[in-house]
């Protein structure tokens, strides 16, 4: 779609990354240095309102001048062409709403809409730990699990923008019901309501760290850490759903950086390493060889100033 290092902007562009939960948005510079930043529940409540939230938060941050496009990130499929929302579970208002042409007539600005991993994949290609290679797989872990996809130094979507979707690999046939409508994916196991889920049935009648406490994968991670049987067992669920969608991806495509990234990735190496002993398992010794995995470099940052990025490269 499009080239993740071309491109010299003169002026700082807008980013917005809307969440089920809280909007982030900033300012970002030709150079990807974020300016100014704010934070704001997600006003969920109707179309018209979260609408006009996004075009208050580009004025509210066009204070300190104008900027000439703006993008959004959000946690859905944008179709490329028509870019129609599909799929968003978490803000289901946004289902078949031309997303860009939306926040363009509402801010009088040229706006690009993508989903957040590819959003997120954009940037850490251009700026993070995917911008020495020229493929790369980006997984987003947060309440679901997202995927970005770099190939031959573009941002890859697909047909119809589904490409990437690593969260919707099934790895348990026979497991729970997911959003999308398929059982036992990634995400119904390694997504935040996973974890929880699944630490619920592992403190079920045995000690643990765990056990009265708000459950929430910091806290399993925090009781991991300490040898927790509970949090162990459910971290190492969450490696190997993980480890086996990555792999899948990798000996389909045989990319040669994978980067993780999204608020549970939080958890560290405990994590990260346990999910390359799963993929190394479940992939091709030369593909697996060929491969480095890095976590996000971007952090927090990257689903906003991925979605800036979009804007300078759509022609803002």
């Amino acid at each position: 779609m499009y080239n993740v290092s071309v491109g010299n902007p003169a002026t700082e562009f807008i980013g917005l990354d809307l969440g089920g939960t809280f909007l982030k948005a900033a300012r970002v510079a030709p150079d990807g240095v974020v300016g100014r930043r704010l934070r704001q529940p997600v006003e969920s409540d109707s179309v018209d309102g979260l609408l006009s939230q996004l075009a208050g938060a580009v004025r509210k941050l066009e204070e300190d001048g104008p900027a000439p496009a703006v993008g959004l990130g959000i946690p859905g499929i944008v179709e490329p062409v028509t870019g129609i929302a599909r799929g968003v579970p978490n803000l289901p208002s946004l289902e078949g709403l031309p997303l860009a042409a939306e926040l363009a007539a509402r801010c009088g600005r040229p706006a690009f809409a993508a989903n957040d991993a590819n959003a997120g994949a954009l940037a850490e290609a251009w700026l993070g730990a995917g911008q020495d290679v020229r493929n790369m797989l980006y997984v987003s872990l947060g309440t679901g699990v997202g995927g970005g996809l770099v190939l031959d130094g573009r941002l890859f979507l697909g047909h119809a923008g589904y490409a990437g979707e690593i969260g919707h690999i099934q790895v348990e046939p026979d497991g729970v019901r997911c959003g999308c409508g398929s059982w036992g994916c990634v995400e119904t196991i390694a997504g935040a309501p996973g974890w929880v889920r699944r630490a619920e049935k592992a403190v079920a009648g045995r000690p643990s760290i765990l056990a009265g406490q708000r459950l929430e994968p910091a806290v399993i991670v925090e009781a991991a850490h300490a040898g927790d049987a509970a949090a162990l067992e459910v971290l190492d669920g969450a490696a190997r759903a993980l480890g086996a969608g990555i792999a899948a991806t990798l000996n389909i495509l045989n990319v040669e950086r994978v980067v993780v990234g999204g608020g549970v990735s939080a958890a560290g190496a405990i994590l990260l390493d346990r999910v390359v002993a799963e993929t190394r398992q479940r992939t091709f010794p030369a593909v697996f060889a060929g491969c480095s995995f890095r976590p996000s470099a971007l952090g927090a940052d990257a689903g906003v100033i991925g979605a800036a990025r979009g804007a300078m490269l759509a022609g803002g």
